[in-house]
């Protein structure tokens, strides 16, 4: 105890230490100097952090700029691709082209020969329809050709072919406004007459009908049936008989002959004026063959009277028709063939 009171005192009456002294432009250095560390700090802290995002930025930067490489890349290899497919179907398309125009080039070739044949065809077939007009009076052969023309043309459908078309069709307007004339039923009619002359009897074979002539009586017997005979054959000898026509009964079989033949042919030249439209000579020979049957043939027998009833009416046909001619047509078909040739090809 003793020794912890004689310390106390000791230590509280120890003299005090004196502090230093701070001035106040101390203090502020301090602050400032602390601020200054502080705002130090701060900076390097931002600079930290700047530096970090610049390096994140900058990372994220490359990166992108290496997908944008990238697709570029992808793109100048599509760009490329795609200018080797244009390249491709550049070539396709000038082949292509080229076959056409190929193809356009035959086409034109084809269907100028084929006109060429269908006018050349056309006009032989109207040549032929305007001769059997002229010649023959042919309608019906006239307007199958004019028929068949018009369906080839309007098959081939050539826009330079329509005038010819046109002249075609007013000619088969016309042909079908012709009155008819029988010409085969005629001609028929004529050689139904010709095969029947050698069946019709001469004037001088009208008397020697066994129908006109009495049956004799039948004998009894042998003596009558001989005495009979022998009476018939004696006036077989002598006949007593009215001539009208002398010359028709001085005929002998060879004339007689000859008389048939002349008439076939009267009536054959008939048949050829009738298919040449010669009423004229139609008519004469029709009249020559009617007064050879009236002066040598038997009028009152029945085949003989129908023949020159059959000859009145033939007469009386009307052969001279005014028929129209095919020339337009033909002068049309003409021109198209010389417009088609000197075309380029």
């Amino acid at each position: 105890m003793t020794q912890e009171q004689d310390s106390l005192p000791s230590a509280l009456t120890a003299p005090r230490r004196r502090l230093p002294h701070f001035s106040p432009a101390m203090a502020v250095a301090v602050v400032a100097l602390v601020a200054a560390g502080g705002v130090w700090l701060y900076q390097q802290h931002a600079m930290e952090t700047l530096r970090l995002q610049v390096s994140r930025e900058l990372a994220h930067g490359q990166q992108q700029l290496r997908s944008t490489q990238e697709r570029e890349t992808q793109a100048q290899l599509r760009s490329q691709a795609l200018e080797r497919e244009l390249a491709l179907v550049s070539a396709r398309q000038n082949e292509t082209q080229s076959q056409q125009a190929a193809l356009s080039s035959m086409y034109e070739a084809l269907t100028r020969n084929e006109t060429q044949r269908v006018l050349a065809e056309t006009e032989q077939t109207l040549a032929f329809a305007s001769q059997q007009l002229q010649l023959a009076g042919n309608v019906d052969a006239a307007l199958v050709g004019l028929n068949a023309i018009d369906q080839k043309l309007a098959a081939l459908n050539r826009p330079e072919l329509i005038a010819l078309r046109k002249s075609i069709n007013h000619d088969i307007d016309q042909l079908k406004t012709q009155p008819y004339l029988d010409v085969v039923g005629i001609a028929a009619r004529l050689d139904t007459l010709v095969a029947g002359i050698d069946t019709l009897p001469l004037a001088i074979d009208g008397n020697r009908d066994p129908k006109n002539k009495a049956a004799p009586a039948a004998p009894q017997n042998a003596l009558q049936r001989f005495g009979g005979e022998l009476w018939h054959e004696f006036r077989q000898l002598i006949q007593i008989r009215r001539i009208d026509k002398p010359d028709a009964m001085l005929l002998t079989p060879n004339e007689a002959f000859f008389l048939r033949e002349n008439i076939k042919l009267r009536l054959l030249d008939a048949r050829t004026a009738l298919l040449m439209r010669n009423e004229t000579a139609f008519r004469a020979d029709l009249k020559a063959t009617n007064d050879y049957l009236k002066q040598y043939f038997d009028t009152t027998a029945m085949a003989t009277r129908n023949t020159i009833a059959a000859l009145d009416v033939l007469s009386r046909e009307t052969l001279s028709l005014k028929l129209p001619d095919l020339s337009a047509s033909l002068t049309a078909v003409r021109q198209s063939r010389l417009a088609t040739e000197r075309a380029k090809p």
